[in-house]
């Protein structure tokens, strides 16, 4: 796929917290799958570190987990949260409630399993709906799924990041077009 554009403003972004699912390693898609004990714990320990970021506004996926995460940072930053259909998961079709197939490409639209978006598809519904919500001029905190991480950061051509449950991410857009984004892990 070629390079998709996002407005060249600054963003932050975390993957909701763990589920009994992710322990698992079972597709969730677009399962609605409340988090764990331990991803209950991991939002509070990420809310610790985003209450000293300046962002303006939360806008998270409605799915139960990444509200149950988005909820916790909020309480923690006294941040407004708004919820956004296109932050959702890739929908995986007969692939969810199974076991994760690490022999399939993500990026690969040939292993796409029936009835779940092509990852081209899955992509361009992200950029699309992040370069809108860049477009609000508030500097936001995106709440979001590994899947969504995945494809916004193979936009950028990083095709080997990924996000663990909970890591707070700051996205900074190049000086100049010919240059990548900067993903920068907050500790």
């Amino acid at each position: 796929m070629n390079k998709l554009n996002l407005p060249l403003n600054p963003f932050y972004f975390i993957r909701h917290g763990e589920t009994d699912w992710n322990r698992r390693n079972i597709v969730m898609g677009s399962m609605d799958i409340p988090l764990n004990e331990l991803g209950l714990k991991q939002a509070h320990e990420a809310a610790g570190i985003l209450e000293n970021e300046s962002f303006d506004v939360i806008i998270s996926s409605p799915r139960i987990r990444a509200r149950q995460t988005a909820e916790i940072i909020a309480n923690k930053t006294n941040k407004m949260i708004l919820f956004d259909e296109g932050l959702v998961e890739r929908v995986w079709g007969e692939a969810e409630g199974k076991p994760v197939d690490s022999t399939k490409s993500l990026f690969n639209d040939d292993h796409t399993p029936r009835g779940a978006e092509t990852f081209s598809a899955f992509q361009h519904r992200v950029i699309e709906t992040i370069s809108s919500l860049l477009d609000m001029k508030r500097l936001p905190l995106f709440v979001s799924h590994g899947g969504v991480f995945k494809a916004l950061t193979h936009s950028f051509g990083y095709e080997t990041l990924s996000s663990s449950n909970c890591m707070p991410f700051l996205f900074k857009p190049p000086l100049e077009s010919a240059h990548p984004w900067v993903v920068c892990r907050l500790t």
